[in-house]
């Protein structure tokens, strides 16, 4: 028993120790409209190069870019017509008022943890398809473009909603945060 007892309050003790006692220690959050845009651009980028890196490989100009487009579409009618698309906004609409200026995630580590593991993935599979079948390269570079694209077209209604309300979207990084509204 008192084991048990010794565990919880050393539990207790931990769990205390590792809440932010301050906010300077709380996490950073990730501007959402900033990190749309730069994975969005990344995404399109790389999606380009692997349609080119196909093309290069011996896949003619015509069926890559069908393929391409192919890829683009179907991934942007999954992601248009998804109810997690839809969360996305009654989150939105449902965001926390942010009151003080918060601490704002580096760009650059909010791009690195919006490309893991998705961008990253595909990215590593689309430079080895064209050595396998170019052909596949084009299908994968263009899956990347509709992820890309949806990510800019998304940045894009953000932009307007945020300046509809005279405020800033900021969240806490990772999948299933808090969503916050903060003023500009």
């Amino acid at each position: 028993m008192a084991a048990a007892g010794a565990a919880v309050a050393g539990a207790g003790a931990a769990a205390t120790a590792t809440e932010p006692e301050d906010r300077s220690e709380a996490p950073a959050l990730v501007e959402a409209r900033a990190q749309l845009l730069l994975i969005g651009g990344l995404r399109l980028v790389l999606a380009a190069a692997g349609l080119g890196a196909a093309i290069a490989a011996g896949e003619r100009a015509g069926p890559a870019a069908a393929l391409f487009a192919a890829g683009a579409v179907i991934v942007l009618v999954a992601i248009m017509s998804s109810r997690r698309r839809r969360l996305v906004w009654v989150r939105l609409v449902e965001a926390e008022p942010l009151e003080s200026e918060p601490r704002v995630e580096p760009r650059r580590r909010s791009l690195a943890r919006a490309a893991y593991p998705s961008t990253i993935g595909l990215a590593v599979l689309i430079a080895i398809a064209p050595f396998l079948e170019p052909a596949l390269a084009a299908l994968l570079a263009g899956i990347l473009a509709g992820i890309g694209g949806t990510a800019v077209g998304f940045a894009a209604q953000l932009s307007a909603w945020e300046r509809q309300r005279g405020a800033r979207v900021l969240a806490e990084p990772g999948r299933g945060g808090r969503v916050f509204e903060a003023p500009r």
